[in-house]
């Protein structure tokens, strides 16, 4: 094993974490990360897990995943999250789920109280897998995104979501409140902390530099609270939250970003069927794949992945479909060098000026 220091990126500290065992270079098979569990766990356990168990295809002994750390806040975790948004615990989510966790995913988003029970139970089955018991091994980290309206407090909102799950609790509480106050809501998460009702690492939705700072600043007498990531949608396609001084905000405070929306609405970046993509920028995407992986094709979804990790945040995916989440962990491990960046910057600039010509830009028409 070998850990690399690449980067300080805008609010991301990136330390590669590989798996060096095949000294040639070349590509492993996919890792099986989840296997059958120990003897003797309760039969509750093996159906819960049943179906993951029944995405392995093979019964060699476990490895260890490539991991791409970053950090945000408090947390060691991956450079790319998974986001388990209207999943029911079917198949398909459990290949996804298995191949997100071979591919060194680490962090999980929920986004209603039935995904955090259900990840929690795949977290709980995984934790008694071979897999868990690897030297250097990453545990899934749940972080589930909670609506607290303007006339509840963050306890009875964190209450009831919990019971919801049928107790399972999140390790990470995103709390979202489009209308409380910054600093009602803080003192709401200072109380439900000390009551036992919130972990003591949380993260905010959607908050601006403004309200982020009024929050990190009340929370600054609790230590036993600390402040992991804001979640706000960044991509190619919207980088509102960059040039409003947002992310430059929560690097100051030394607050880390999940980027929801990494590809933006619709999946425009590279979705070539949506009636908002930038046609020429999938042909960039293209061109930057070819010339930046190495000797390996990057793909645009890889690409326009890798520019968000690039800028220091950590892409949210939403999929339930394995292939899709393997093909998306292509983007870690890697990063785009400054000109690339550079050259991407310049088309979105472009872009959100109106000076795209007749859909390729003066560049690239």
């Amino acid at each position: 094993m070998r850990a690399t220091a690449t980067l300080s990126a805008t609010t991301a500290r990136v330390t590669h974490v590989c798996n060096t065992r095949d000294p040639t270079g070349n590509a492993r098979r996919t890792p099986a990360s989840l296997r059958r569990a120990r003897e003797g766990h309760a039969p509750r356990i093996a159906r819960l897990g049943a179906r993951i168990v029944h995405a392995m295809v093979d019964d060699d002994a476990p490895e260890l995943p490539d991991y791409d750390v970053v950090t945000l806040g408090p947390l060691e975790v991956s450079a790319i999250a998974l986001s388990a948004r209207d999943w029911t615990g079917g198949s398909d989510d459990a290949n996804c789920y298995v191949a997100a966790i071979d591919r060194g995913y680490v962090l999980i988003a929920a986004s209603t109280s039935s995904e955090l029970k259900l990840m929690k139970e795949y977290q709980g089955y995984w934790s008694m897998s071979e897999a868990a018991a690897l030297s250097g091994v990453r545990p899934p980290v749940v972080y589930s995104i909670m609506d607290v309206d303007a006339a509840e407090s963050v306890k009875d909102a964190a209450q009831a979501l919990v019971a919801a799950a049928n107790g399972a609790e999140p390790d990470v509480m995103c709390i979202s409140s489009k209308n409380s106050d910054a600093k009602a809501l803080a003192n709401g998460v200072k109380a439900a902390w000390e009551l036992g009702a919130c972990p003591g690492t949380v993260a905010v939705d959607g908050f601006d530099a403004a309200r982020l700072e009024e929050f990190v600043e009340a929370l600054k007498d609790t230590p036993g609270i600390q402040v992991a990531f804001n979640r706000v949608p960044y991509s190619l396609a919207d980088r509102t939250f960059e040039t409003n001084g947002t992310l430059a905000a929560c690097k100051r405070l030394g607050v880390g970003v999940v980027a929801s929306s990494p590809l933006g609405e619709g999946s425009r970046v590279t979705n070539t069927t949506h009636a908002e993509c930038d046609q020429a920028l999938v042909r960039l995407l293209a061109f930057l794949g070819a010339m930046v992986g190495g000797g390996v094709q990057r793909s645009p979804l890889q690409v326009s992945l890798n520019y968000v990790m690039s800028k220091g945040l950590v892409p949210e995916i939403e999929t339930r479909m394995g292939s899709l989440a393997w093909e998306c962990g292509g983007s870690m491990l890697w990063r785009l060098d400054e000109n690339a960046i550079g050259i991407l910057d310049e088309r979105c600039e472009a872009v959100e000026k109106g000076e795209t010509g007749d859909g390729g830009g003066p560049a690239l028409a």
